[in-house]
């Protein structure tokens, strides 16, 4: 009875094992890539959605922002409009931009006069004009526009109520009393192009500054629009540029994705993606539909391909083996019909282990005991680019392939592994060698040398050399180790465990933060922490990142030397083979000059406080909340008592320094949630959220005595006056710094050096 391994059906058996095998590694492989493709089209899609939702917001702060500059006085000049455009970079830091406008409300009968008021101004030709004329309408021309370039001039004196698209959104943020994007336009201009496709972005004005109640009333006391003209295509193209995203999209304005409400298209050419989604996006007033598509999420051409190329080469290593197993049973059975045919089989079964010496895929050569090449395969001879003449009867050690190390040097007799084999009687493994070929290519190998003993093991007769070419693996070895070189210098990236301790840093990380690799690896981040931010923000943080959700944020960090910087901030979860989470990866865009940028524009550059323009930008929003929320609100108006004198006296360098010195005093006697500013020349105002009369009073007599005990130099002692004023109902930000104006005024009045304080009808 046969052995189950001396079986004919053992090479089937293995056959079909390989088959089942092969068939389950492709099924699992192409549900994991079917799988890993669906997570990144979504997450790639997602962060699509954020991308144009936070650009948006950054618009819609901008527009509100040149709103409450509109509001901030009851006549913006022209002058002053275009060095608000220009102060704040419009153009270079938005994207998408192609205008900014502001659009009064005029009455038709009012029309010649708005026409003849803008002409004065030196704008001989201005004419209001309309797409579709109305007689009977409201008119909002376009007065003022940066920048007026030739590109925009057209749309200067166009009447935004005019065409249907435009009025409607006008219509509604003037009854919302909020930020409205409309429905896709054509964008005015003098030449037209295929860029002209956009929207706007509307923001109302009101005579009453503070919006009425219902929408009927806000009607009634329009005053205004200032908008914002964005080129859609610009604008998307310019978010997309710095993010490489797999994932294309379409976006459509409305509910449904019809082709003449389409805004912008990132590849027109993808007409049939294998993945697609639908997502809506609610935003100011509109929806947005987008169409997320894609042909390949994965950073692998054709990657649902690899499961049957996995098959296929899971497919001939069975067969391969299948095929061994059958060439060793034929094999078998030919070494027992050549014990019994003696010397004419043993004759047949050598010339079969001549062939498959042959046909093996390994580089093999048999040297004598003096080193002489007496044997070697067709591969050997392929990957050295000889014939056999040319190999057999040399030495291996022939200065016709001269052999060099990794690090370039050349191999001296005794490091030759057949040198070693035949000298030692060890076998030498796994030598990496680089062959000098006849054309000058080197070819890199690893070798292997074993040496073949007597039949009493006596002495070595041969050394049987094999190798393998692994040039191609060593050039993808370099350069995957260069282009991770590239990262770690460049990309400021860091690695941590669940704990967020972390495990690795960049080159980029340690020289931004200026710590060492040693000193930041097995601590977690607090070590670059800045204390500026609170701690609710690190919550937030960990409570996305446990959820598997990627985190974005802007973070202030702090140096080993103290200095502090900025990072935009992106963590990834890591996953391991399995998928289970097992850290986090940051990485990491310095913006510290793009924060100091930011910090500039609300400073004022002499003290280092708010500006007046932040200043009435807060005084807006601290008066809102005590109306909404019914609470105190009080402000301190101050005023260097003979400032005139310190100048005429010591000279504007000391006055300078003066106002410093008192900014300083100021900044460290208030709360941090109190806001401090240069209201003008050598006045400063203190807003105080949540603080009544009394604790206002009490704050302006500490204030007013630190300035006294201090100090200063070169001028000595000086004292400063205060009036204060706090919050009535139907208060805004005019008639509480007039009666602060007025207190201050008093307290000059009655010998300077004292705090005068007002009551609702009068001053105490």
């Amino acid at each position: 009875m046969k052995r189950f391994w001396e079986s004919a059906l053992l090479p089937w058996f293995f056959l079909f094992l390989g088959l089942l095998f092969s068939f389950l590694i492709a099924w699992k492989s192409a549900l994991w890539i079917k799988e890993t493709e669906q997570i990144r089209f979504q997450a790639a899609s997602n962060h699509i959605a954020s991308l144009i939702h936070k650009e948006l917001d950054a618009h819609i702060q901008l527009i509100r922002s040149v709103a409450a500059f509109m509001n901030a006085s009851d006549d913006v000049t022209r002058e002053e409009w275009k060095q608000y455009a220009l102060a704040n970079h419009i153009n270079e830091q938005f994207l998408g931009f192609r205008a900014l406008g502001y659009a009064p409300l005029i009455q038709p009968y009012d029309r010649l006069k708005h026409e003849q008021a803008v002409r004065e101004e030196g704008f001989a030709h201005y004419t209001v004009f309309q797409i579709n004329a109305s007689l009977h309408s409201p008119l909002f021309p376009v007065t003022y526009l940066e920048p007026l370039s030739e590109i925009n001039e057209k749309a200067f004196g166009l009447d935004l109520a005019s065409e249907s698209v435009r009025k409607d959104a006008l219509y509604q943020s003037l009854m919302r009393a909020d930020a409205t994007l409309s429905s896709k336009i054509n964008l005015v201009q003098k030449y037209t192009t295929d860029h002209q496709s956009g929207f706007l972005l509307f923001f109302p004005l009101y005579q009453s500054r503070e919006a009425p109640s219902s929408p009927q009333e806000r009607l009634k006391d329009a005053k205004g629009i200032v908008y914002l003209a964005i080129d859609s295509k610009k604008m998307f193209e310019q978010l997309l540029q710095s993010n490489y995203i797999l994932v294309d999209f379409e976006i459509y304005v409305g509910m449904a994705p019809l082709e003449q409400n389409l805004l912008y298209n990132s590849n027109p050419e993808l007409i049939e993606p294998r993945l697609s989604d639908y997502a809506s996006l609610e935003i100011y007033g509109k929806t947005w539909t987008i169409h997320f598509k894609a042909k390949n999420v994965l950073d692998m051409n054709n990657s649902h391909y690899f499961p049957w190329i996995q098959m296929l080469f899971s497919l001939l290593l069975f067969g391969l083996l299948s095929g061994l197993i059958y060439v060793l049973q034929r094999t078998r059975k030919k070494a027992y019909a050549i014990a019994e045919e003696k010397t004419k089989l043993l004759a047949k079964s050598e010339s079969e282990i001549r062939s498959i010496f042959q046909t093996m895929q390994e580089g093999v050569m048999v040297l004598d005991d003096h080193s002489i090449v007496v044997e070697c395969n067709l591969a050997a001879q392929e990957m050295l680019q000889v014939v056999k003449s040319d190999i057999v009867g040399n030495a291996s050690n022939d200065t016709k392939w001269s052999t060099v190390h990794e690090d370039g040097s050349v191999f001296a007799l005794e490091d030759h592994p057949s040198f070693k084999a035949l000298n030692t009687g060890l076998p030498q493994n796994n030598v990496i060698m680089g062959i000098r070929r006849e054309d000058g290519t080197l070819l890199w190998v690893q070798t292997n040398a074993q040496p073949i003993f007597s039949d009493d093991f006596d002495k070595i007769t041969s050394v049987l050399v094999t190798f393998s070419d692994i040039t191609a693996y060593r050039k993808s070895k370099y350069e995957l180790e260069k282009y991770l070189q590239i990262i770690d210098t460049h990309v400021i990236t860091s690695s941590t465990n669940l704990h967020g301790i972390i495990l690795e840093v960049s080159e980029a990380f340690c020289k931004i933060s200026g710590y060492t690799k040693e000193e930041l690896i097995g601590k977690s981040h607090n070590i670059v922490r800045h204390p500026d931010i609170p701690s609710s923000l690190y919550k937030e943080m960990w409570a996305t990142l446990k959820k598997g959700i990627s985190w974005y944020g802007e973070i202030k960090n702090r140096r080993k030397d103290g200095s502090a910087y900025w990072m935009e901030t992106i963590i990834e979860p890591r996953y391991n083979e399995e998928y289970s989470l097992v850290g986090y990866t940051a990485i990491r865009h310095d913006i510290t000059d793009k924060k100091r940028v930011e910090e500039l524009s609300i400073t004022d550059r002499l003290t280092g406080l708010y500006n007046r323009l932040k200043l009435d930008e807060l005084f807006a929003q601290y008066i809102s909340i005590a109306k909404r929320h019914q609470t105190p609100l009080s402000i301190i108006l101050l005023d260097i008592d003979k400032f005139k004198s310190v100048n005429d006296t010591y000279g504007h360098q000391v006055g300078d320094s003066l106002l410093q010195a008192i900014a300083k005093l100021l900044k460290v006697n208030v709360r941090l949630e109190d806001a401090v500013g240069r209201w003008g020349g050598e006045e400063f105002l203190i807003l105080l959220p949540s603080s009544n009369m009394e604790a206002a009073h009490v704050l302006a007599e500490k204030l007013r005595g630190v300035i006294e005990a201090e100090d200063f130099a070169y001028v000595g002692s000086c004292t400063a006056s205060f009036g204060v004023a706090t919050y009535h109902l139907n208060d805004d930000e005019t008639s509480m710094v007039a009666r602060a104006d007025k207190c201050l005024y008093l307290a000059k009045e009655n010998g300077r050096n004292r705090v005068e304080v007002e009551t609702h009808n009068g001053i105490v």
